[in-house]
């Protein structure tokens, strides 16, 4: 117990001041080199994921894990505001339930639509993308955006929580 709130206190830490790093600093912003590596990470992350490669997915995952608000999966069965995940193993049994309750809502690939990247600091990033779902007939399921939060480490972007959207408020990140 004292260990999760120790993990849940650090990524609080970590993950809420980003915007007001942002904020304060003045605009960063990234060029065509980090924007490449991060598309690259999402097309790498979406390809293990609808894959069920979780092996893979440990690759573009970072714990601490962080998940604010319900998932748009409905994989938990009382939706709660956050979850911290402090494990990679926690992180990827988000992931497995999530790939389980897509199979049940009948969803057989996805799309990427959208993305803005906004930097906050060289090595952190919030990735607004918009996707769609489709069933097995091609009829589009849900189209739904969500924030992704990013961080560089060793030289890698790693995505280290994840902000489910309504697909209205696309773009609203400042």
């Amino acid at each position: 117990m004292i260990r999760r709130v120790a993990v849940t206190l650090a990524a609080v830490t970590l993950l809420l001041p980003l915007t007001v790093v942002a904020q304060n600093s003045g605009r960063s912003s990234f060029g065509a080199l980090e924007k490449a590596a991060i598309e690259q990470l999402f097309e790498r992350y979406s390809a293990a994921f609808s894959s069920k490669d979780y092996v893979k997915l440990r690759e573009y995952l970072q714990a601490p894990f962080v998940r604010f608000g319900p998932s748009n999966t409905r994989v938990e069965s009382v939706p709660s505001d956050w979850v911290v995940l402090p494990t990679m193993d926690e992180a990827i049994n988000f992931y497995r339930a999530a790939q389980e309750a897509l199979a049940t809502q009948g969803v057989e690939r996805f799309e990427w639509g959208q993305t803005r990247i906004t930097a906050l600091s060289v090595d952190r990033a919030l990735v607004n993308k918009t996707y769609r779902r489709y069933g097995k007939d091609g009829t589009l399921l849900q189209g739904a955006a969500s924030v992704y939060v990013l961080s560089k480490a060793s030289g890698s972007w790693k995505i280290c929580g994840i902000l489910n959207q309504d697909l209205r408020e696309f773009g609203k990140v400042y």
